[in-house]
């Protein structure tokens, strides 16, 4: 198996407007879905499929619970999630203000993954690269 990648334009990073710049980005081949990861369990152990996909599920439940609780949800070995906020700056003095209201400077809230540092390791030495078709490159 291979990581696939392409060339595709991006912009200069010093700013400059004359010069075409490219870089190699990796490009999804496919999904690896619950269903399929279900399935792949079942077949490596002597577990039934909806036993498998029972505790998949009990799983998922939780770590949208511990989220929204603010913890760190760490799976061992594959990495940690973690609920964060992304907002606008503002200037400080306007803090104390009894009118200041902090929600209205936030503009979205996601999900971080920071993979685990074994696995992160081991896909770097363990990799493989297959370039596909780009258009720069036609």
């Amino acid at each position: 198996m291979a990581i696939t990648y392409q060339i595709v334009g991006c912009t200069n990073p010093r700013g400059a407007q004359s010069v075409d710049y490219a870089c190699d980005r990796a490009v999804k081949t496919g999904d690896y879905d619950f269903k399929s990861l279900a399935e792949d369990i079942q077949h490596a152990t002597t577990v039934t499929k909806a036993d498998v996909v029972a505790v998949l599920t009990a799983a998922k439940e939780f770590i949208k619970l511990h989220l929204l609780q603010g913890q760190r949800v760490v799976l061992q070995e594959i990495g940690a999630l973690q609920a964060n906020v992304r907002s606008k700056c503002f200037a400080q003095s306007i803090i104390p203000l009894e009118t200041f209201d902090p929600v209205s400077y936030i503009q979205g809230v996601g999900i971080r993954f920071r993979a685990d540092a074994d696995l992160l390791r081991y896909v770097r030495a363990n990799h493989q690269l297959r370039r596909v078709p780009s258009e720069l490159m036609a």
